[in-house]
């Protein structure tokens, strides 16, 4: 898991509480338009920015692959996801601090060399961390960061536990469609690095000899094994291709060596074949404690999570991006007009003129993570500057003003805007 997290880190380096800097106070809206950067909330005293808003809402986004599917009308939802999100991650800081929590150097390093691994060769790895702008240094600071953020709730979660009661009811609730298997066989599955090694651990089983002894004595170059207390099912089904022969295998027969790769080769024993059935409880409960417990830590992170998050001060200081629209059709039966399109929010309801884009239309999203801006506070737009950033749309206009140009928008061009926050105000207009 924690290489997973912090590969990344390196693909995906821009995301939440990294900064880079950037001095144009200027950014771009959902809709492509330009507009002056300013405050939207308040966290812990930390003043958030809309272009940092933005731009973590962005990286939400496409980290959780909802680009395809996003619209318009989610995001105030993404917008209070990230707001959560950083004053959550502000408070478990806090906690890190309390709890005393330090992260030895060589921890950072294992993590290091976990990462470089998952690349063919090192220049490979140097190379893609150069491509994502950042340097080791600012890496290995950014693990730090992750496993003192991992303590802490190891430390949450460290006393979830179950017993045997427990298990054996969940076996007897799930057994009928969680615990059923197809045929096969329970077996003695080694793997290892070099083919001498697997031939020479095969010869040594059909002389007699027993395969936890053996599986020892070449342990060095061998990259994963079972043991004769914890055997492996293998469904039928699954016997294909290069390891087909062994559904002939005799039982307790050393199969020949099968090569993957130069440095895959494997060896298997039968041990007993196994009809379709419902698995043993014996041999499931080791899953079902795992099961259990991850399910009770996941529990516990999710309360902790809560708690950190009620603890956070957060002031809203643009309330309208962070409200989610619904839009209702109100219709009087009893009179001759019809009053459709209303939309409403929790306080205020708001007429067709100033709705948001239709909902089922993709947001305007950048095809790559937008440069993150500078935190700094930009400095607050003039009424002159808002008002000549700001779209107006009008439905109606006066004969008396033919001559005068209209500023009028079509259905495209309505769904496709996004409304800064004057459009709605009618000090605004």
């Amino acid at each position: 898991m924690l290489v997973v997290a912090i590969i990344f880190v390196i693909t995906g380096f821009y995301g939440f509480g990294w900064s880079r800097r950037r001095s144009d106070p200027t950014v771009t809206g959902d809709g492509g338009e330009f507009f002056q950067d300013y405050d939207v909330a308040i966290i812990n005293g930390e003043r958030i920015s809309r272009s940092r808003l933005e731009y973590d809402v962005a990286h939400f986004i496409h980290e959780m692959g909802l680009h395809a599917s996003a619209t318009s009308a989610d995001l105030p939802v993404f917008r209070n996801a990230v707001i959560d999100r950083i004053a959550t991650l502000q408070e478990l800081d806090k906690e890190i601090i309390s709890r005393r929590i330090v992260v030895a150097k060589e921890e950072i390093d294992v993590a290091i060399r976990e990462i470089e691994d998952q690349y063919p060769t090192k220049e490979i790895y140097l190379r893609q961390l150069q491509a994502s702008g950042i340097t080791e240094t600012e890496l290995r600071n950014q693990i730090e960061e992750t496993l003192k953020r991992n303590k802490v709730f190891e430390e949450i979660t460290g006393l979830a536990s179950t017993d045997e009661e427990e298990l054996r009811n969940f076996y007897e609730m799930m057994k009928s469609y969680a615990f059923q298997r197809p045929e096969g066989f329970m077996m003695d599955v080694a793997r290892f690095t070099t083919e001498e090694t697997a031939e020479n651990a095969r010869k040594e089983l059909e002389s007699g000899k027993e395969w936890d002894d053996v599986m020892e004595a070449v342990s060095p170059d061998v990259s994963e094994h079972s043991r004769s207390d914890s055997r492996i099912f293998i469904p039928t089904n699954q016997l294909i291709d290069e390891v087909e022969f062994v559904v002939d295998l005799s039982i307790g027969v050393p199969s020949r060596v099968v090569s993957f790769t130069s440095d895959d080769h494997m060896i298997v024993v039968k041990r007993a074949k196994e009809e379709a059935g419902t698995a043993p409880f014996e041999e499931v409960s080791a899953d079902i404690e795992q099961m259990i417990i991850s399910q009770k830590s996941a529990a516990q992170q999710s309360q902790f999570m809560q708690e950190l998050r009620a603890r956070a001060v957060v002031e809203f200081l643009d309330e309208e991006l962070f409200t989610m629209v619904t839009s209702v059709i109100a219709e009087d039966e009893s009179a001759d007009e019809t009053t459709t399109g209303e939309t409403t929010t929790d306080e205020t309801t708001v007429s067709d003129e100033t709705s948001p884009a239709d909902p089922s239309a993709p947001v305007a999203l950048p095809t790559a993570i937008p440069e993150e801006p500078d935190t700094a506070t930009a400095p607050e737009e003039t009424e002159e500057e808002s008002t000549a950033q700001t779209a107006v749309s009008t439905e109606e206009t006066t004969a008396s003003d033919e001559d005068a140009p209209v500023d009028t928008l079509t259905e495209t061009e309505e769904e496709s805007s996004i409304e800064t926050p004057d459009e709605t105000s009618e000090d605004g207009e």
